[in-house]
């Protein structure tokens, strides 16, 4: 089914059972989690949404804090409880806020950042240029970096023409980046993922430095860690088996630590 609901957020999901909501990154939409979702089987009730400025749900981009009030007010709508929450990249950081102040069977961060100092460098650095009629050029090299060459055909063709980047979409989510001082950003980042209180699975495309790791583990209570080398920023999809067999594996782990029954 595709919808729309309370905060805006346009819609669709798939089955019966365990909530599990998933939420894509950013220039993506929705529909980049078919693939998994199609793939978890029976006993899961999927729901993806399509953030603020992306895919079919209308309006401005907006910050991290603010996706997931809409998120929260769209869950509600649905009158779903306890969900399991999925965000890749940007959405690692929404997910992570929404799990941080609302009840959640589980969390589950996919490339998220650990250290988003670098990052914010990175983009303050390139302002001008990501502002002026270059920005093309200028957001080439983030482009690269998503890893589009590690997903297998036909899903690569499918994704890249379901992509859609656009400028005001990609500044207004980086906003925060370009005036906020980074070392505060990184203090609320930690404070956000020491504040959740349920089980947490992080996956990452490549291999994590030693630091972080330690970061990770330290504000992360009992994370477990999937560390994929060169599979690159969309591991779920160079992957896809893979992944919806792990993720499917902490779907039953969260499941078994409360009132609902196994998945089998």
């Amino acid at each position: 089914m595709e919808r729309t609901v309370s905060g805006g957020l346009a819609y669709e999901q798939h089955g019966d059972g365990m909530p599990v909501v998933f939420l894509h990154g950013l220039t993506l939409d929705r529909t980049t989690w078919r693939p998994i979702i199609q793939r978890l089987g029976a006993g899961v009730r999927s729901i993806a949404f399509d953030l603020p400025g992306h895919g079919d749900t209308g309006g401005e981009p907006c910050t991290m804090r603010e996706a997931a009030t809409r998120v929260k007010s769209a869950i509600d709508s649905l009158q779903i409880s306890d969900p399991v929450i999925v965000g890749h990249s940007i959405s690692a950081g929404i997910a992570s806020i929404y799990a941080s102040s609302h009840p959640v069977r589980g969390l589950v961060n996919v490339e998220g950042s650990v250290d988003i100092r670098p990052l914010a460098g990175l983009i303050r650095g390139s302002e001008a240029i990501l502002r002026s009629d270059r920005f093309t050029d200028a957001f080439a090299p983030f482009q690269h970096s998503m890893g589009f060459e590690h997903i297998p055909e036909p899903l690569r063709a499918r994704e890249l023409a379901s992509q859609h980047i656009r400028r005001e979409v990609v500044l207004g989510y980086w906003e925060q980046l370009f005036h906020d001082d980074p070392r505060q950003l990184q203090h609320e980042m930690e404070s956000t993922m020491a504040s959740i209180d349920a089980p947490c699975l992080s996956v990452f495309g490549r291999a994590l430095s030693a630091g972080e790791r330690t970061r990770l583990q330290q504000h992360v209570r009992g994370v477990e860690l999937e560390e994929w080398p060169d599979r690159g920023h969309l591991v779920h999809l160079a992957e896809p088996d893979r992944f919806a067999a792990r993720l499917r594996s902490f779907i039953n782990r969260c499941l078994s630590g409360g009132v609902a029954p196994r998945i089998r």
